[in-house]
Order: structure tokens, then sequence, then C-alpha cells
């Protein structure tokens, strides 16, 4: 899969940071230009070019559509109804996004990860000798079990 082969609906992944990445929703050419919808941290969802969704950034892989060929025909209009929605880390980043666009569900692999990732620290804080650290250590597990819930 490269940009020559994409289809409406298609996810592109780009680099964002070191232990991150930006998801794009290809929507195609439009006079001449690469369209795109995506989930921006100030913006929230909108059209843009590829360019400036790509921000220098390079492409880490291409994801098919998910749905069938029906279901790809009403990318645009699924994508219409969230036009302007605010960006939220946690409960509506762009993996959220491009894989509801893609999946019909709201789903952000990082996110998970973070919160596992969290849920560890927590409990492995919870056997230390200083009490702050374990109250910390319950802290992460509080906030990572209730973001966990607002995932499901």
């Amino acid at each position: 899969m490269n940009l020559n082969t994409l289809r409406i609906g298609d996810l592109i992944v780009r680099e964002k940071g070191p232990f991150s990445t930006h998801y794009i929703v290809w929507i195609g050419w439009r006079n001449g230009v690469r369209i795109v919808a995506e989930n921006h941290s100030r913006q929230g969802v909108r059209y843009t070019s590829l360019e400036e969704a790509l921000g220098g950034q390079s492409i880490r892989r291409f994801e098919k559509f998910g749905g069938n060929e029906f279901e790809r025909r009403l990318v645009t209009l699924r994508i219409n109804k969230m036009l302007g929605r605010s960006y939220d880390l946690v409960v509506f980043n762009c993996e959220h996004f491009a894989r509801w666009i893609s999946t019909g569900q709201f789903v952000s692999k990082q996110v998970k990860v973070a919160i596992n990732i969290m849920l560890v620290f927590g409990a492995l804080m919870l056997t230390n000798k200083d009490s702050n650290i374990r109250r910390f250590g319950l802290f992460l597990l509080c906030i990572g079990g209730m973001v966990r819930l607002s995932q499901r």
C-alpha cells in the first residue's frame, strides 16, 4: 500500500513524537490537492491537505479501511458529522477519530498502552516502603482505572 493506491477511508499513520503517532484519513484528490481528514489537537476534526497534516513528518505506515464498500461510500458523511468536534487526548484523539471512521469503533491503542503502563507503575509503587510513593501509586491506579472505564 502506498499513496498511489490509497482509497477513501484508508488511514495514514505518521510520526508525531518518540512514543506517539498521528492518524489521518485519506479522502482523495481535489483540484490537484491531496485531501485528508484529521482530528487536530488545536482545531478538532477538519479537512486539510495531506502536506499540512503530515507537518513535515514521515509516514510510518498505511492501514486499509476496515469496513465494506458500502461503508466506504459513507466516509465523508461520517466525517461531516464530526467536523469541528474538539480534540481530547484521552477520549477523542486523532486515533479515536480515524479508527471510528475506519471501523466504527472509538479505539485508541496508544491510550490503552499508556493506561496499562500507568496501572503497572501504580501497582509497583504500592510495594514501596515510602508512604508518599505508595500514595502516588494509589493515585495512578485510581486515575488509570477511571480512564480505562471511560474507554469502554
